[in-house]
């Protein structure tokens, strides 16, 4: 049996077998802030799971318990008017509250959470969570529910409820991962294609800085926010390009908009659009195993980042610093900034001393451990039993 299966049989008695589903972290290799422009991601799923197991009650009632936490909580269905709990539980209930408009619930349930998804270093736990749940949601209730149709609903579960406006990449990739391939997703028309990601001679890094960010009370909005300010401010310059996202922006309207566009808005719509750019030219770096190439567009993408979204922090951009400087092939920040993770690309044979190394210096400098994990691209969400 699964571990959630154990622990589930454990907490709430013996029953009937579980029905245990599973999804994957992710980690973006490139494209930051680039998915709520309705432009390109470059995702691949991380070899780290969030686990649920669910098994039906004869009564009404819902008791969900988190390892993570080390907490349950309950309500009893149907839903009523959920507040949110401004904490894990929040994914359930929006997510219950999704399923509610299929059809009615019929029995309650117990679930547990296990998972090895870092929480608030850029793995995306939260979408590894949603996907997981939702997905045994679905085959417990016997939903017809999967695929593109599962995935929205997870985020607008995180969308509406947990008040995060979060773009549909991370929950895409927790679905529709597969293993040793990142995908190049197109958010505009949530197509997305399979890309080699040989890892033979490379390895790949997540260092976590130890900064918790909760995205949902960060600059982030404000980011959002500014992108879109941007968009209505460039489809009013340039009437006849049909601008409706930064996507459909060109570097050259840019520059001759620069005098007049107001400055904080254009760094943010450049960062966009040359993220863009830098997203497919690190797929044909990939096809042909350029990792040299793809090195260099990571750090573009981090000072990017740093310089034009302005979302990076001084213990961020040492990891980085340090990194580009002892080795790397390329580093960045990963995810939506304010603190978080970075991702090293770094040439297989230093790999030891490289991790003990930059592991020093960041504790000598912040008086902090950074958590490191290698990762290696995996496949999406599945039945487990």
């Amino acid at each position: 049996m699964s571990k959630a299966g154990e622990l589930l049989e454990k907490l709430f008695g013996p029953g009937p077998e579980p029905l245990v589903t599973r999804a994957p972290g992710r980690a973006n290799l490139i494209g930051e802030h680039t998915d709520y422009n309705e432009g390109y991601v470059l995702p691949f799923a991380v070899d780290r799971y969030t686990e649920v197991a669910l098994r039906r009650r004869q009564d009404m009632a819902v008791h969900v318990y988190t390892a993570a936490f080390d907490g349950t909580f309950s309500l009893s269905l149907p839903l009523g008017e959920e507040k949110r709990r401004g904490n894990w539980a929040d994914y359930i209930i929006g997510i219950l509250r999704e399923f509610s408009k299929l059809g009615p619930f019929p029995h309650g349930f117990d679930a547990v959470i296990v998972s090895d998804v870092p929480i608030g270093s850029g793995l995306s736990s939260s979408a590894s969570l949603e996907v997981a749940f939702a997905a045994g949601l679905g085959q417990l209730y016997g939903f017809e529910i999967g695929g593109l149709e599962l995935v929205k609903l997870c985020q607008r579960a995180e969308n509406d409820f947990v008040g995060m406006p979060c773009g549909i990449m991370d929950q895409y990739i927790a679905y529709f991962a597969e293993p040793a391939k990142a995908l190049l997703l197109d958010t505009r028309s949530l197509r997305a294609r399979p890309v080699p990601l040989n890892l033979k001679d490379v390895r790949l890094l997540i260092i976590d800085s130890g900064v918790h960010r909760a995205l949902a009370s960060s600059g982030y909005a404000a980011r959002r926010k500014e992108c879109e300010e941007a968009t209505h401010w460039l489809a009013r310059a340039f009437p006849e390009e049909n601008i409706r996202a930064l996507r459909d922006v060109e570097r050259e309207m840019l520059d001759k908009v620069r005098e007049r566009m107001p400055a904080v808005l254009w760094k943010r719509a450049l960062h966009v659009v040359e993220e863009n750019a830098r997203v497919l030219a690190a797929v044909e770096a990939l096809y042909k195993d350029d990792f040299k190439t793809l090195g260099q567009l990571l750090y573009a993408s981090h000072l990017s980042l740093r310089n034009f979204f302005e979302v990076s922090i001084p213990e961020i951009d040492f990891l980085v610093e340090w990194g580009v400087n002892h080795g790397a092939l390329g580093a960045r920040l990963m995810g939506g900034g304010f603190g978080g993770a970075t991702i090293h690309l770094i040439p297989a044979g230093i790999r030891d001393t490289y991790v003990k190394e930059i592991a020093q210096a960041y504790t000598q400098t912040f008086g902090k451990q950074p958590r490191i994990l290698e990762v290696s691209p995996a496949p999406g969400a599945k039945m487990v039993q």
